[in-house]
């Protein structure tokens, strides 16, 4: 099942979505989160889907130029598809015109999200000392300029 799409987050995606994040992260989102940021004017969330199944997700916000994204997560099975590159793809596809930068916190440990967001033009700019739990572990703040002041 190497086929996938790309598409907006539905409510209807909301179980698979939170099943991918319980599976991936220690410290998951509910499904109660995952509706109300459905319900954020700020947010944008795309699934990836192969067949019937969500096999990935990434949620960002916009606020004032600034985009933060929240989460990427691609289940283990279909990882090295280009998954995670489409998401994130859709994500800075989504940003308005008045963006001006992504950026995103990734643990340090995360060597393979690293290598793609390193790939796609993000740049360390930081280390947040002890962002993550469980365990415990320091996170490279990364930042991607999507254009510059003039």
């Amino acid at each position: 099942m190497s086929e996938f799409v790309i598409r907006k987050m539905t409510a209807a995606d909301i179980r698979q979505v939170a099943a991918i994040e319980k599976e991936l992260f220690t410290q998951p989102w509910s499904e109660q989160a995952f509706a109300d940021e459905l319900n954020n004017s700020t947010a944008s969330i795309v699934v990836a889907q192969a067949g019937e199944e969500v096999v990935g997700f990434a949620d960002m916000r916009e606020i004032a130029g600034e985009c933060y994204i929240n989460n990427v997560g691609v289940r283990a099975t279909q990882r090295r598809k280009g998954i995670g590159r489409a998401l994130m793809q859709a994500l800075e596809n989504s940003a308005t015109d008045k963006a001006e930068f992504i950026t995103l916190e990734v643990r340090q440990s995360n060597e393979a999200a690293i290598r793609l967001y390193k790939s796609m033009g993000y740049i360390k700019v930081g280390t947040r000392k002890g962002f993550y739990e469980q365990p415990k572990e320091d996170a490279d703040l990364m930042t991607k300029i999507l254009k510059n002041e003039q």
